[in-house]
């Protein structure tokens, strides 16, 4: 691949044009980073420290279903971790490019196993039972096989990424840092759209169209027993899709302006840290949706809090039996 010189990119609010609008925008983001940092990062680390616990404590009966969102809450927690790098919004990271890369490589790694663990969730348990002949075509009937095969699927993806980056002849330079490299070569953007979202979104949308195709024909009736495990798989698909939809656009708009040599303005600088915060918040959401979906979880809860009401009551009690 040639080589692209990508140094005339700058971050538009640090070229000081436009003053206002720099102003307003740094203003605005620094809000909806207070906001994330005292609301989402507590839920995200405690529902997933809970989702976490919960998982190890079944770890004699986890299923196949159990397993794979183990492995999500895992994903769903170091992204969490990871995002803490966000937190110098409005500015940036100055670290090197060596640095910066490792950041984005595992972020990555995290980014596509979590897609590719939704769908192997989404093909497993929910289009095997409405469409028994996709059955012939299973890799692997193992659990921990078909996370193994995820996580090399992701660890080649992200590989694929840092490839792009660069900044393989500069890796000692120091440079303004975020998961998603600026100064990245344009199909940085363009491979990590494809990966991470426009293949999965297309194989979804083709096992959809088969799925509704068997249901109008009523050839495979739902199970009542796996409506549960249903619905939490569908909520975690919905909630993806919307929190990645919007994240890719942006992407999507990064590479075009690359390609235009244009910086971009304030406002689109702006509107990709807000994209970036909403995918960081994706992982709270998916930890929300597995402690109050999933029944281990959901059951564990309820006991927390039934133990937790009861322990006030009994305090509750034996200070009204303290005499005055």
């Amino acid at each position: 691949m040639i080589s692209h010189n990508m140094t005339w990119i700058k971050y538009p609010s640090k070229e000081l044009i436009e003053i206002e609008d720099i102003i307003m925008s740094q203003t605005i983001i620094s809000r909806f980073m207070h906001i994330y940092i005292a609301l989402f990062v507590p839920i995200s680390l405690v529902a997933g420290t809970f989702n976490l616990t919960t998982f190890i404590k079944w770890r004699a009966r986890l299923g196949k279903l159990d397993l794979y969102l183990l492995d999500l809450t895992v994903t769903n927690l170091l992204v969490t971790l990871l995002s803490f790098t966000a937190i110098a919004r409005p500015d940036y990271i100055l670290t090197t490019n060596l640095n910066c890369g490792a950041l984005s490589f595992f972020f990555n790694i995290c980014y596509f196993n979590a897609q590719y663990v939704q769908i192997a969730i989404l093909y497993t348990f929910l289009f095997q039972d409405y469409l028994p002949c996709l059955r012939v075509v299973t890799l692997t009937k193992k659990p921990l096989g078909t996370l193994s095969l995820v996580f090399a699927c992701a660890f080649s993806s992200s590989l694929a990424g840092v490839m792009l980056l660069g900044t393989a002849g500069l890796l000692p330079e120091r440079a303004l840092c975020q998961v998603d490299p600026l100064t990245a070569w344009y199909e940085y953007e363009i491979v990590k759209f494809s990966l991470g979202f426009g293949v999965t979104l297309l194989i979804e949308m083709v096992f959809f169209t088969l799925l509704i195709g068997k249901l109008v024909r009523r050839d495979a009736p739902p199970q009542k027993d796996n409506r549960p495990a249903y619905l939490v798989m569908l909520t975690i698909t919905l909630i993806m899709f919307a929190c990645r939809l919007f994240y890719n656009i942006m992407l999507l708009n990064r590479s075009r302006l690359k390609l235009q040599r244009d910086n971009g303005s304030p406002r689109e600088e702006l509107i990709m840290n807000i994209a970036e915060l909403v995918l960081f918040g994706e992982s709270c959401a998916n930890n929300l949706a597995i402690l109050f979906l999933h029944k281990p979880c959901k059951l564990a809860l309820n006991k927390s809090v039934q133990n937790l009401t009861k322990r006030c009551r009994r305090e509750e009690e034996t200070h009204d039996s303290v005499p005055l």
